[in-house]
């Protein structure tokens, strides 16, 4: 529940689902929202930063962007990141500079679509999160272990919170 110092969500700051992975249409998917005692240029840099998503994230391996350069995300960048044993290749579909990152990726036997949107200022952001996937992979998880996507969205929001907070002030 927000606070009165918090920044508010508006319809503006919505999840944008593509098509076929909206939570009607997606086999696993998961929403969170978080107040983060940060600027939102300061959680975006942490969010986009994948050289450093190992410290930064909770069962986060080998995340790497083969691009030269690479290190951080930018407009249709691929990249690469193994999560809870899970290896996915990337490519950044929406960026907009403090304010919107989106990926969609692939691994074996799954599709995922995963959206940030920040908002907020004077060092206040509101971060919503939204994840999809699709594929006999995204099936297993679900039947496995139905509440396995939205613990995993709750704990890269609060790491991403923990990061972005104690990096900057």
């Amino acid at each position: 529940m927000p606070g009165p110092d918090d920044p508010a969500p508006d319809a503006g700051n919505a999840l944008r689902w593509p098509a076929g992975f909206s939570p009607g249409c997606s086999d696993v998917w998961a929403r969170g929202e978080l107040a983060v005692r940060a600027a939102p240029a300061a959680v975006f840099s942490r969010l986009i930063t994948v050289s450093r998503w190992e410290q930064d994230f909770s069962g986060i391996l080998n995340a790497r962007v083969p691009a030269p350069g690479g290190g951080c995300l930018a407009p249709d960048r691929e990249f690469e990141f193994e999560l809870d044993r899970l290896r996915l290749s990337a490519r950044v579909s929406t960026f907009v500079p403090g304010r919107r990152l989106a990926w969609s990726g692939q691994g074996i036997d799954i599709t995922t679509y995963h959206e940030w949107v920040i908002s907020g200022g004077r060092g206040r952001s509101r971060i919503l999160a939204g994840f999809a996937a699709r594929g006999a992979a995204a099936v297993a998880l679900r039947e496995a272990d139905p509440g396995a996507a939205q613990a995993t969205l709750g704990t890269w929001l609060a790491d991403l919170k923990t990061a972005a907070e104690s990096a900057w002030p």
